[in-house]
């Protein structure tokens, strides 16, 4: 499992130089065997998960925030949910994360780890903007679409959770 995850580990000691370097205060999140990643908060719910998969894809970067956990198990209200936002706004996808566990509606871009290296502010624009659109999402959901489910929380369980989630 160590030699698998290695890379990902050392792209996320680049990430953690970053976040230092743009003024960001993050926790490091348990590894796990597809990847590793650490979690920076703005505020009671606003969050993103910065994690970086193992297995040849640890060139890049995912920025995910969690829009809602535990919704309905009805895939086409949350497919529709997921389709109105994306094609609203293709910058900051939502896809519907179906699962044994439980379902959600993540928000994830992914990005390659360099390119964010050299553009720092870039890379603090979009790892900020991420959890303030999941939160707007999060409000329409409310309004229009009955799917239940919660709020992200900063808990360890949350941050766990989304982690592996970011990775699958």
């Amino acid at each position: 499992m160590e030699e698998f995850s290695a890379l990902a580990k050392s792209q996320v000691g680049r990430i953690k130089s970053l976040c230092v370097q743009v003024g960001f205060t993050y926790i490091e999140l348990p590894d796990q065997i597809f990847g590793a990643g650490l979690a920076v908060g703005f505020g009671a719910g606003d969050y993103v998960v910065l994690s970086v998969l193992a297995g040849g894809q640890e060139s890049k970067l995912m920025i995910t925030s969690g829009v809602l956990k535990d919704i309905k198990r009805d895939r086409l209200p949350a497919l529709n949910a997921c389709n109105s936002f994306t094609s609203g706004n293709t910058l900051f996808p939502v896809y519907l994360h179906d699962a044994e566990a439980g379902w959600s509606l993540l928000m994830q871009l992914t990005y390659p780890v360099d390119v964010l290296l050299d553009v720092p502010d870039y890379f603090s624009t979009l790892t900020r903007t991420v959890p303030q659109v999941a939160a707007s999402h999060r409000a329409e959901i409310a309004e229009k679409y009955d799917l239940g489910g919660q709020p992200w929380a900063w808990t360890a369980d949350d941050l766990g959770l989304l982690l592996t989630k970011s990775l699958m």
